[in-house]
């Protein structure tokens, strides 16, 4: 029988970009009625937007350019911080589409395109606004202009399209530097990238991503290098180093980046997948130029520091592709499914945030539908993808319904403490502004960066200013831009939430008393433990602040002030 190449992938398209439009209403509808507060990251992105600069303090200004677009049309409510990350997504799904149909064929699109939109990272990201969110397409779209470009498709669209795509990605997050060092390897092994990018294309895609990122660059040279002396801050390559322990946890967290199934195929495809055909051992290679570079370098990062899991999130949109174009082609193998599913359990059992007991149940569920499906397909390692799609998609379901149910709910399943950053504010910003206007404030002080934009957010109609106190001689984030001074410094309510900040904010008073405290509940910990958001409140006059020297910070190492007592663990369940 023949089959018309082109009608399996006009029906392969066909599914993919249905799925596409499915997972992007069901996303735009849960953002639409989710009850969670913005977290801090969040809050901090849309404040940035109120004004638009080439820069911010620690990030590229594409996020604040996005959150601005959007929320002067709809607003400021939490839905319209968040729609862009559904679309951003969507957008980046399909050209992660092309991107396989053009090097494997479409039924590899199909299984990349899917697999990248319903990745664990993308599923929390396509329903809340970050930096990755709106880097990612445009690392998609760079990763498809080049691929066409190498091609000889599209000719001066394809190059022009690729300088478009590097530029927003650099406005995106610097994280976009891993791009540029994958072009750099596939120069030195495709002799195909090479002839199209060594020609007058390449410098014009060159030129274009120059030209857009280049007004970023000298609002930097302005600002004292600040977002870039940020970055290299936030490396924290400057305390203790060499920490081999930390590889393990950051190759744990990349099961729940990436997905359990996809992380493991990606690993054992990396040490055993081979062709006969070097025409697709060069696209897998390729390919493997912007998935290696970013694992290792982030993994390096993990050793000599720290990583947080997020790090190494532009390795998988080439990653989809290629565990898609493996499995696809691999033979049956009843180890590879035994070995992904008792893995996959073992992650599960050393997930953060959650219950032992819902992790033993997620985790056995996990497993024995991986065994099960194994077993229906005859361990055919395209059937892993089928698999890893159901799981991941029944995956979103779950969270979406944890979200959306009330609180008693999600506290006995064990959620409380994963969800605790996105509850309370609101409520927290209404008392303590009140308190506020009751005790005449002429400001209001914060002692922690999360809580500043959690309060910032929710009271953003406030007119009582607010600032966060400067624990250090100069800022230390965004919030800590504004000094406490003049006018201000009158009659300030301090509201502390750290016990070992409280004796240091105090020497910075000549009059520091306490005036009760704001106490936010927030869930309950799988120890039976209560999760809270307390404020300690104080009325500080006569601020003088402190030199910050060495000795002024010794000086109170130790000391606290209602410092919570301990919740005592359970016994022995």
């Amino acid at each position: 029988m023949i089959v018309d190449e082109s009608e399996s992938s006009g029906r392969w398209q066909a599914i993919t970009f249905s799925a596409l439009l499915i997972l992007l209403v069901m996303r735009v509808v849960f953002t639409g009625i989710s009850p969670l507060n913005l977290y801090a990251d969040e809050a901090q992105y849309w404040r940035w937007g109120d004004t638009l600069e080439w820069g911010y303090y620690s990030k590229p200004p594409m996020i604040a350019w996005v959150i601005h677009a959007v929320t002067s049309v709809f607003g400021n409510a939490e839905w319209a911080v968040r729609l862009p990350a559904a679309f951003l997504h969507t957008a980046g799904a399909a050209f992660i589409y092309f991107l396989g149909r053009d090097i494997y064929g479409a039924r590899v699109g199909m299984f990349a395109s899917l697999g990248y939109a319903l990745m664990p990272a993308v599923i929390l990201s396509s329903v809340v606004i970050s930096t990755d969110g709106v880097l990612i397409p445009f690392w998609c779209a760079a990763l498809w202009a080049l691929w066409r470009l190498r091609s000889g498709q599209g000719a001066w669209v394809s190059a022009l399209g690729l300088g478009v795509a590097v530029g927003l990605g650099f406005l995106s997050k610097y994280a976009m530097l891993y791009f540029a060092i994958g072009i750099v390897l596939v120069l030195l092994i495709d002799v195909q990238s090479r002839r199209a990018l060594f020609t007058w294309k390449g410098l014009a895609a060159l030129a274009v991503a120059a030209a857009i990122f280049a007004p970023h660059l000298a609002w930097n040279a302005a600002n004292d290098f600040k977002t870039v002396s940020h970055t290299v801050d936030n490396a924290n390559l400057g305390g203790d180093l060499i920490n081999p322990e930390n590889a393990l946890t950051f190759l744990i967290d990349q099961l729940g980046v990436f997905g359990p199934i996809s992380f493991l195929a990606l690993v054992f495809g990396i040490f055993v997948m081979r062709s006969e055909d070097e025409g697709i051992m060069g696209r897998d290679r390729w390919l493997l130029c912007f998935i290696l570079p970013v694992l290792v370098i982030i993994l390096a990062q993990a050793v000599l520091s720290r990583a947080n899991a997020n790090w190494a999130a532009t390795a998988y949109p080439a990653a989809s592709v290629l565990v898609a174009a493996w499995l696809a082609r691999a033979r049956p193998n009843r180890n590879l499914w035994y070995i992904i599913a008792a893995i996959s359990f073992l992650a599960f059992l050393l997930a953060p945030d959650v219950s032992l007991t819902t992790r033993l149940l997620i985790g056995a569920i996990v497993a024995a539908a991986i065994l099960g499906f194994g077993h229906f397909v005859r361990h055919s390692p395209s059937g892993l993808l089928w698999t890893s799609l159901s799981l991941h998609a029944v995956l979103m379901l779950a969270l979406m319904t944890i979200a959306l149910v009330p609180p008693t709910l999600s506290t006995s399943l064990g959620f409380d403490n994963a969800l605790k950053r996105t509850r309370g504010w609101d409520s927290a910003a209404e008392q303590l502004f009140t308190r506020a206007e009751e005790l005449g404030a002429t400001s209001v002080l914060v002692d922690e960066r999360e809580a500043w934009h959690g309060l910032d957010y929710y009271a953003r109609d406030r007119e009582t200013p607010m600032l966060s106190w400067r624990r250090y001689a100069g800022p230390k984030s965004f919030s800590e831009a504004e000094p406490l001074d003049g006018a201000l410094a009158e009659r300030v309510l301090v509201a502390s939430i750290h016990p070992g900040m409280r004796p240091r904010l105090r020497s910075d008073f000549q009059t520091f008393e306490h005036v009760g405290a704001i106490s936010i509940p927030l869930g309950t910990r799988s120890n039976g433990c209560p999760i809270m958001r307390e404020f300690q409140l104080y009325v500080g006059s006569g601020y003088q602040r402190q030199d910050r020297t060495p000795e002024w910070e010794t000086r109170f190492d130790g000391q606290t002030e209602f410092k919570p007592a301990p919740c005592p663990a359970p016994e022995a369940q």
